[in-house]
């Protein structure tokens, strides 16, 4: 089926148009408001009218359109709206009762009115809600009712991984702009607005909670855990038989094979961007984000140096000015520079002889002897601000009082109540080979009420 087979072939012409395109468009726009304030949908035509009349004598906007043969005010609002009914955009009805006309706006009409917008005014998405919107989704209970998991489980999560991966490579594209514009400013002063904007700019903030600790990197495990338990016999049946009834209410029959490819390609794309293609477009990012960075100093310093350069062309025509013989009055346009006194144009541009400090008085300090007991509280406030609590040695104790009950350490028996229990197996973990300790580490990780850990094992190398 065509889209020209569901609406009008006369849809798009009011945007098409070179004239009159962007009155329409505004026009659109301010019947859709209108319409949204409505909640029974339909708008009195005199109401509208007046709206519309309204705004082109507000904005002085003349329609210059070979049809219309209005002069301004009513009949111009009037033409607009024949116009709109004409090619689909709206539509008018009378009431039966009162005789009064009214004004609805079709769905294909909202579209467009919807679609003109979101072009207009984009939206930044908030990347970390797709990654929690599919963690929530496996701790429902649907999921553990084993109730409609293909449509309130697997095709949602589905629709959220490739509307994350399609934001973030929008987010990507909209960086590679910006490091396009970077390197066509001219002045500090563009460069600089340049670089504001981008400081304050939604997606930097969006990027920023997307890579925060809070987010894929704790939630990526679960999920692919649960991605593969909808490939167990009885959960991968269940969802085949729940996407052919799927397929069959909207009249397309589809075979159980048909049904089975589908079901994988939809886990296992899932899994894949999660696990490759999501670092990949990160990276990338990362990448471009560091790129500006260093565009924007190399800018910054062409365009500083630029202007120096500047500057000395014109210290030079004005030297070649006062310097002609054939200017007349020669002292009196000398006169009007301080080039024969200064050298430069500007002071700034002149470096002035440091002299030396003399030294004029003698300087004393008086000091004063420590007794003995001072001497040994002032040592032993040395040696308590001096200690380190999460030092290699301190750590060597750590670990050999833990392997004197067990020949293997896992840190999921830990008790990390606190800060200072984080940071002891941080700090074990770190000076475990130079301990004398081998770590092995997977990819889960441990949470706590108020922390969030790898999960490690740890073995003496000895043994």
């Amino acid at each position: 089926m065509n889209v020209f087979d569901i609406i009008p072939s006369d849809f798009f012409n009011c945007l098409s148009g070179i004239s009159n395109s962007r009155i329409y468009a505004d026009c659109l726009e301010l019947i859709h408001n209108q319409n949204d304030k409505e909640i029974s949908g339909r708008l009195e035509r005199s109401y509208l009218r007046d709206v519309l009349a309204a705004f082109l004598l507000e904005n002085h906007l003349d329609l210059s359109d070979e049809e219309n043969t209005a002069n301004a005010g009513n009949d111009e609002a009037n033409f607009v709206l024949r116009k709109f009914i004409s090619v689909g955009w709206l539509e008018e009805y009378q009431d039966d009762s009162t005789f009064e006309k009214y004004i609805i706006m079709t769905d294909n009409g909202i579209a467009l009115a919807e679609f003109l917008q979101k072009l207009k005014n984009p939206t930044t998405p908030e990347f970390s809600n797709y990654i929690l919107n599919i963690y929530n989704r496996f701790n429902s209970k649907e999921y553990e009712n084993k109730q409609e998991l293909y449509n309130f489980i697997l095709k949602p999560t589905f629709s959220d991984a490739k509307s994350l991966s399609s934001s973030l490579k929008k987010l990507s594209t909209s960086i590679k702009r910006i490091i396009e514009k970077m390197n066509h400013e001219g002045s500090l002063e563009s460069l600089t607005e340049n670089i504001i904007s981008y400081c304050d700019g939604d997606f930097i903030k969006e990027y920023s909670r997307l890579v925060h600790q809070q987010n894929i990197h704790i939630y990526r495990n679960f999920i692919t855990r649960k991605l593969e338990e909808l490939k167990s016999p009885d959960l991968f049946l269940l969802l085949c038989d729940e996407l052919q009834a799927e397929e069959k209410a909207h009249k397309n029959l589809i075979s159980k094979m048909e049904a089975q490819e589908r079901i994988y390609e939809m886990i296992d794309s899932t899994k894949k961007f999660l696990h490759d293609d999501y670092n990949k477009i990160m990276d990338d990012i990362k990448q471009k984000i560091n790129t500006y960075i260093h565009i924007a100093i190399a800018r910054e310093r062409m365009l500083r140096n630029k202007g120096l350069d500047i500057r000395g062309v014109v210290e030079q025509t004005l030297r070649i000015l006062i310097s002609s013989e054939n200017i007349a009055e020669k002292d009196e346009a000398g006169a009007l520079f301080n080039i024969q006194k200064y050298e430069y144009i500007d002071q700034s541009s002149l470096m002035y002889p440091h002299k030396s400090q003399q030294v004029l008085h003698n300087t004393e300090s008086d000091y004063f002897e420590l007794t003995k007991e001072e001497l040994e509280k002032q040592k032993y406030i040395l040696e308590q601000e001096s200690h380190n609590p999460y030092s290699k040695d301190e750590m060597k104790k750590y670990m050999d009082d833990l392997f004197a009950q067990n020949e293997i350490i896992d840190n999921s028996t830990f008790d990390y109540s606190s800060k200072d229990d984080i940071l002891k197996s941080l700090a074990a973990v770190s000076y475990a080979k130079e301990n004398g300790y081998s770590i092995e580490s997977d990819e889960t990780y441990i949470e706590s009420e108020n922390f969030v850990t790898k999960h490690w094992r740890a073995k003496k190398n000895d043994k």
